[in-house]
């Protein structure tokens, strides 16, 4: 089964959309950024997705709908990853 690389692409810029619409910041706003540990729309959402598609392709068959609840998951998940795990 060969996956191709729009279902990645797809969600991406799922996840990316639906953190913006769900108000997260582009950056994390703490300095220096690489101490920071807060979650923004560029870090962890798309890492997030990503890895969620691989694991769709190992388990299930990807399509389009999938890929963009998977973008809606990750940028819930980034979202209340604090309240989660905090």
């Amino acid at each position: 089964m060969v996956i191709s690389m729009e279902y990645y692409v797809i969600s991406v810029i799922a996840s990316i959309i639906f953190a913006f619409m769900l108000k997260m910041p582009i950056i994390p706003k703490e300095r220096p950024i690489r101490d920071s540990f807060e979650t923004s729309v560029l870090f962890p959402t798309p890492i997030i997705a990503l890895g969620l598609t691989a694991i769709d392709k190992i388990l299930f068959t990807p399509d389009l709908m999938s890929c963009v609840l998977i973008g809606l998951i990750s940028a819930l998940f980034s979202k209340f990853s604090d309240k989660i795990f905090g």
